[in-house]
């Protein structure tokens, strides 16, 4: 086995830890926020049934709203109040640009009342592209 000389080091050279570091803290990153999007969709919600709707695009980035059966309002999964949703939905018309939409996931039972608000406040952060959830009826 050699014992390294240090007079004959090479000058050249890349300290590759912190390339190491950065890899793994974005490697972290899109695992803990792909599994908040997960439980997004997965919040227990029995959604309306429709007859004819359109598949999903999974290409489409959309800011998820939920109305549980409670009539609370939910982004990512936390309740927020009328203000707190105003500034999540112009914050994501910021950050989207003309691409921002909007998915609304809402229980069935849920009456109009507490889903204009959103489509109001949607329409005024300058998202036009909104869409709800349905499950399609059995035949």
């Amino acid at each position: 086995m050699r014992v390294p000389n240090p007079n004959n080091a090479s000058p050249v050279g890349a300290n590759m830890t912190p390339m190491i570091d950065v890899v793994f803290l974005l490697i972290i990153f899109f695992l803990v926020s792909s599994h908040l999007a997960r439980q997004e969709i997965h919040l227990p919600v029995e959604l309306p049934i429709a007859n004819t709707y359109l598949p999903e695009n999974p290409d489409r980035s959309a800011l998820t709203v939920t109305v549980d059966d409670q009539s609370q309002w939910r982004v990512g999964g936390n309740v927020v109040a009328i203000d707190e949703l105003k500034q999540v939905l112009v914050d994501h018309a910021a950050r989207s640009g003309s691409s921002a939409a909007v998915r609304l996931r809402t229980d069935g039972s849920v009456h109009y009342q507490y889903i204009e608000p959103i489509l109001r406040e949607t329409a005024l952060a300058g998202i036009f592209d909104v869409t709800f959830s349905v499950r399609e009826a059995t035949r």
